[in-house]
């Protein structure tokens, strides 16, 4: 496998991108495989393709490892060679020669280079490749490794873990010396709906997919405590008037109940109907367990 990689990437500059709405994982990931083409004497760069927002994601880069995004902001939409990270599509311009996602697809893909497994975040793939090249990985570098897979994975209670991972990142803390469980706490990102708009709340960690020429929008919220039936109301509302004024085929809107591990997940569609569907005890994956059963009814369409 590395072999293959650096034919196809040695001599090139490289443009490392992920999904346009950036998260931990995603940005993780850039930074972590940026640094390992490096190390491969590989020119490269990590950039951000789209307007960089203070949000959840932009606070815990900053807090954590006191890195600000907007260092890898550009605006300049060119024609490049494109490695994806923790997605396997783009809508923008360039070549793309690799892709490391953690999200099995139905979708054919037929890069070059593509490395896709479940796994609890992609920065742990990336890590897996480190490994595979001979990078040691610094104290810092770890705990991005480790926080991507919490993140990703709301400190491990969602169904995309991988158990076996688990085991890793606990030795990966007790290695370099990480306070695991000060990056427990912090990663199970509530969202502060308290202090966010309606438009904020119904559009949090929003991420747009294509099934069957079909356009389908999902967003999330994490609460500790689910709200009241009336505010629900208004949030399921509020997705049916985008999903009529967008022309949507549907938005997947779930929200977790972290205190109970519950995952409440709507589908609202063009009449502004929506099928409710509670999974007791669970946390599923949006990626692992619920679009790519949307993906398939789609697909049947």
């Amino acid at each position: 496998m590395k072999e293959r990689l650096l034919d196809l990437l040695n001599g090139k500059n490289i443009t490392i991108i992920s999904h346009d709405v950036y998260d931990v994982d995603s940005i993780m990931s850039g930074i972590l495989l940026s640094n390992l083409l490096k190390f491969l004497n590989i020119d490269n760069q990590f950039v951000i393709l789209q307007k960089i927002k203070e949000d959840d994601t932009f606070t815990m880069t900053k807090e954590l490892f006191d890195i600000s995004l907007y260092v890898f902001f550009d605006i300049e939409d060119k024609y490049r060679n494109l490695f994806l990270v923790d997605c396997y599509e783009t809508k923008h311009l360039g070549n793309v020669i690799a892709c490391i996602d953690h999200h099995p697809t139905a979708t054919k893909i037929e890069y070059p280079y593509y490395y896709c497994k479940r796994s609890c975040s992609t920065s742990y793939l990336i890590y897996e490749l480190m490994q595979e090249f001979g990078y040691e990985i610094s104290i810092e570098e770890a705990k991005m490794i480790i926080f991507s897979m919490m993140t990703d994975t709301v400190a491990f209670r969602s169904d995309k873990t991988v158990k076996s991972e688990i085991i890793v990142a606990k030795n990966l803390a007790e290695k370099y010396n990480i306070d695991y469980s000060s990056l427990e706490k912090y990663s199970l990102c509530i969202t502060d709906i308290n202090n966010m708009s309606l438009e904020e709340i119904v559009h949090y960690g929003i991420k747009e997919y294509l099934f069957n020429g079909k356009r389908v929008k999902s967003s999330y919220v994490q609460v500790w405590d689910l709200p009241n039936r009336k505010e629900i109301k208004v949030w399921l509302d509020t997705i049916g008037n985008l999903v009529e004024k967008e022309n949507l085929a549907m938005w997947v809107f779930i929200i977790y109940d972290l205190k109970c591990n519950d995952t409440y997940e709507y589908h609202i569609e063009k009449d502004s109907t929506y099928k409710y569907i509670l999974t007791i005890n669970r946390i599923l994956s949006r990626g692992t367990n619920i679009m790519p059963r949307i993906e398939k009814i789609f697909g049947n369409i």
